[in-house]
């Protein structure tokens, strides 16, 4: 007999013929946008980061995911996630200082 473990990917999430990743982002791609490289279970492709991203907000990569019955792919979702660079420098600092002073907002506040 032969006992088979499959054990979960630490990077990607099934679910049906749909696959999902977590990407991570940087500050200044949230905030103005831009083009990265996604891996996909088919090699990399780029894809536009829409100006304003919030982490959790969800790409759609249609037809990237999994074959399914009849030849249909599932698709893959990108999930991005905004890293904070390892060191935070002055500048960066004196620059949202300024900016939370004049562009406040509380994301905690419901409407």
């Amino acid at each position: 007999l032969l006992t088979l473990t499959v054990a979960e990917d630490p990077e990607w999430r099934r679910d049906g013929d749909d696959v999902e990743i977590t990407l991570p982002i940087t500050i200044d791609e949230a905030v103005l946008g831009g083009k990265v490289e996604v891996p996909t279970i088919d090699g990399p492709v780029m894809v536009t980061i829409p100006q304003g991203a919030s982490s959790g907000r969800k790409l759609r990569l249609k037809g990237r995911g999994i074959k399914g019955p009849g030849a249909r792919r599932g698709d893959q979702h990108v999930v991005l996630r905004i890293v904070m660079p390892p060191q935070i420098d002055e500048d960066l600092a004196r620059f949202f200082r300024e900016w939370r002073e004049s562009h406040a907002y509380d994301p905690h506040r419901r409407t």
